[in-house]
């Protein structure tokens, strides 16, 4: 269904997609495709993007609904970490794209994973519900929540249990059945597993271990970044241990409690620590990395069908390690 909206301005003289894909939380491209499609008005009528804003101006319109995204399972290599019969981990490199979505749909670790494991219809992908599988995944939601046949499409949902962002490296759990999915998703949820991530962070930590607590949510002005809030969001716990202090740099290792979005990079921003090489949290140190020099070090948790203790540790990546070294006091 189309998501409809009614918006009254309040602000002045700004470009009219600018406005409503910040006050829409969308994309530029899909605020693009809404104009062209004659999915935006103002007192009846379709607007050019490039229009200003005026104070209490109304724009109406509705949000089309995504049609189904079609992936092609890719023959990508994967570092695997761990794997038994309900579960795999993967070592996640920088750069891959853990979910697909309508700007990335090849390449991604899902597309990756869907070749691993066999594609639809095979394999532990198998269903009752495929008679005549093709090669080609249909993707609404992420992680992913149906294969497509040439009959029909059906509901399943084995996938990714968990995300990281595109830069950041490190331990992926993926589950191979949709009951070992819902399990693993209910330890995340339950905050019965013990992440453990390092990083390199700006400047050096008066301390040399502390917690940082504060709610995220959505930032009230860039719709694109999380922000530590007053009011509202989410609550969030971090805590973190200095490893070794660097030149103008720290090494350290971070135990987030709570699991928001960008947590990590969040919550060091806001201490006046940013990630480096995090270009959307913390500027100074960007020229010498290509990413947030962010890696997911350890996962640890009680296996949800055996009982038994897992622990899964991916080595530190290359980038980090010869950052430390050069900048190493």
């Amino acid at each position: 269904m189309e998501n409809r909206f009614r918006i009254r301005s309040d602000e002045e003289g700004k470009r009219l997609d600018t406005f409503l894909a910040g006050k829409l939380s969308v994309t530029r491209t899909k605020i693009k495709e809404m104009f062209e499609g004659g999915h935006v008005r103002i007192a009846g009528r379709i607007p050019k993007p490039s229009l200003t804003t005026k104070m209490g101006m109304e724009i109406e319109g509705e949000i089309p609904e995504e049609k189904p995204l079609v992936l092609t399972p890719q023959d990508i290599p994967l570092d695997i970490l761990y794997e038994d019969d309900f579960f795999l981990a993967v070592n996640k490199p920088k750069g891959m794209v853990v979910h697909p979505s309508f700007g990335h749909k090849e390449g991604t670790l899902v597309n990756a994973i869907l070749s691993y494991l066999g594609g639809a219809g095979h394999g532990p992908w198998s269903t009752e519900a495929s008679e005549t599988p093709t090669d080609e995944v249909c993707v609404s939601c992420p992680p992913f929540s149906c294969f497509a046949t040439q009959d029909h499409i059906f509901t399943a949902r084995p996938g990714i249990v968990h995300r990281l962002d595109k830069g950041t490296t490190g331990v992926i759990l993926v589950a191979k059945d949709l009951k070992t999915q819902e399990l693993l998703s209910d330890l995340f949820k339950e905050r019965a597993v013990e992440k453990t991530y390092r990083t390199i962070t700006e400047g050096l930590p008066e301390r040399d271990d502390g917690v940082v607590e504060g709610n995220i949510g959505r930032h009230p002005t860039n719709r694109k970044k999380m922000a530590v809030l007053t009011r509202g969001g989410r609550s969030a716990v971090t805590r973190f241990k200095v490893m070794q202090r660097l030149q103008d740099y720290a090494y350290i290792e971070v135990y987030p409690r709570t699991g928001r979005t960008h947590q990590i990079r969040v919550h060091l921003a806001h201490i006046g620590h940013p990630v480096v090489g995090d270009e959307t949290y913390g500027k100074r140190a960007k020229h010498l990395c290509d990413r947030p020099l962010l890696h997911a070090y350890r996962i640890a948790f009680v296996h949800p069908i055996s009982g038994s203790q897992i622990a899964i540790e991916a080595p530190m990546p290359d980038d980090m390690e010869r950052f430390i070294a050069s900048h190493a006091a």
